[in-house]
């Protein structure tokens, strides 16, 4: 089946007119005004000269402008690429010279950096959303400007393989990776996910993460594709975990979907025991692994909701999903579970008597290529027969899994998060997992370094000790691995370098 993503828009613009789609704060969009709107920033970027299939930024963050600014780049056939409003200066103008992006979806929230690129060399033209810059090379645009235009929708010919957005991640080499994505993609993965989750236009989805991660996926095209709503949480309540804990509450959010760090800090700040959420009925998350112990912790103050372990690198939206509730009985680690519908997983192993392997993946959610990068593109897929002997292309995920006694896929680390020791094979992630069963640790990350041409292992942890002493904690991991695994030295933090996705920052441990 066809799946293009403006249509989902048009649907329910049709069927639930008056229903929010977006909320933040005081601030509420419906489903007719946020078509409306969308036109309005299709006429405008066709009106400065874009054309179908043109790479648009959007360089907002967690602001309502975010989902006109989406759409209306969608509507005009074009694609949207968010951008990291936290990046440098250089980093921008790398993507934005990358996709050849002469516009640029903002608010005056982001002048300051805005200024910035503005003074060197690139293919940016039109600035939408600031208009009081001076500049002699860029046109600038105030919303004003724009939320006056026709409502009509464009009369493009918008096809399920046109690309449709790019999302950029960090890539090994130190260059980013542009992941496109399709309508097809995009519509595949706002379908299987709204029916797996049973997502209607009663929903509420808490959107906690940025644009520019994939995790923002659901709320700006699942939620869109069946009429709920989305609430994108503003900056100030992700940074203060009571606030953020009492916004899920106040709001009746149904879903939640995060990485599982804001729910940790949520759960320790003690706001989950005190306030009614009686209307949440699924929490996702990914990204990382969610301790048992935190898990249990989780479903203690909300016993009555349904957990999801989603899992899926970028390059593929999602693929497998571990659904539990509080009658399921857990073990580490938790399962990334279930091949999901129009999707097949193969473990590519590497010898015979092996249990585990790279993870190869075919979904009609995956990917069409990296932008700009032929070569990546062509190392990243291979052509393996599926299930039913037909070739499919498939991408390899660089991680490594196997599957459990039950059947269910188990995720077990990455190919790039395995060293040798001595000779002998170390997952970083195992040796982080045993570390999380401590009972006085909350957070860790383990890495290696090269040293004297050898790898040695070290970690970071962060928790509450009545006592800390390294050689016990080094006993206790005896006990568990083996000890040619057992970290060199073991260093308690403050805190633990994330990014701002919320994952371990392994870049900033090493440097």
């Amino acid at each position: 089946m066809k799946r293009i993503l403006t249509n989902n828009l048009k649907i329910s613009a049709n069927k639930f007119p008056e229903r929010n789609a977006f909320k933040q704060l005081q601030t509420e969009i419906t489903y007719a005004d946020l078509a409306a709107k969308s036109n309005q920033v299709a006429r405008h970027l066709k009106k400065l000269g874009n054309q179908k299939g043109d790479r648009v930024g959007i360089f907002i963050n967690r602001a309502i402008e975010s989902c006109y600014a989406l759409y209306g780049i969608l509507m005009a056939g074009c694609v949207y690429v968010p951008i990291d409003t936290n990046l440098p200066t250089q980093r921008i103008l790398t993507l934005i010279n990358d996709c050849s992006i002469n516009t640029i979806i903002s608010t005056h929230a982001f002048k300051k950096q805005i200024i910035g690129v503005l003074d060197i060399k690139s293919t940016l033209r039109h600035l939408v959303g600031i208009s009081d810059l001076d500049s002699d090379t860029i046109s600038c645009w105030d919303w004003s400007d724009i939320l006056t235009l026709d409502e009509s929708s464009l009369d493009i010919n918008i096809k399920a393989d046109d690309n449709a957005y790019i999302i950029y991640t960090s890539g090994t080499t130190g260059h980013p990776k542009g992941i496109v994505h399709t309508h097809q993609s995009g519509g595949s993965y706002a379908k299987l996910s709204a029916d797996l989750y049973q997502v209607t236009h009663t929903d509420i989805l808490g959107n906690h993460s940025h644009l520019h991660y994939d995790i923002s996926t659901m709320g700006y095209l699942t939620l869109p594709s069946v009429g709920g709503c989305t609430y994108i949480v503003p900056e100030a309540h992700t940074m203060f975990p009571t606030s953020l804990a009492q916004l899920i509450s106040k709001e009746k959010m149904t879903i939640w979907y995060s990485v599982p760090l804001a729910l940790i800090q949520v759960m320790q700040s003690g706001a989950f025991g005190t306030l009614d959420y009686s209307a949440l009925r699924w929490i996702l998350y990914g990204g990382e692994s969610f301790a048992l112990k935190h898990v249990e912790h989780l479903r203690k103050y909300l016993p009555h909701v349904e957990y999801s372990n989603v899992y899926g690198p970028a390059e593929v939206n999602q693929c497998t999903y571990y659904n539990y509730d509080k009658d399921s009985v857990l073990s580490e680690p938790i399962p990334i579970g279930s091949v999901w519908p129009e999707t097949d997983i193969i473990i590519m192993k590497d010898d015979k008597d092996s249990e585990s392997g790279e993870l190869l993946v075919a979904s009609s959610t995956q990917m069409k290529e990296y932008w700009n990068q032929k070569e990546r593109t062509q190392s990243s897929f291979i052509s393996q027969p599926d299930a039913h002997g037909e070739m499919r292309r498939y991408y390899k995920t660089g991680d490594i899994g196997s599957l459990n006694l039950d059947g269910d896929l188990v995720f077990l680390g990455r190919k790039d998060r395995q060293v040798k020791v001595r000779g002998y094979r170390v997952e970083l992630n195992e040796v982080e997992s045993v570390l999380l069963q401590h009972n006085e640790i909350d957070e860790v990350a383990v890495y290696a370094l090269k040293e004297k041409d050898a790898n040695v292992i070290y970690a970071k942890v962060k928790g509450k000790f009545d006592d800390y002493n390294e050689r016990t904690l080094k006993k206790y991991l005896s006990n568990l691995i083996p000890l040619y695994s057992i970290p060199q030295e073991i260093e308690v933090v403050q805190q633990i370098p994330r990014t701002t996705a919320g994952k371990v920052d392994y870049k900033a441990l090493i440097k």
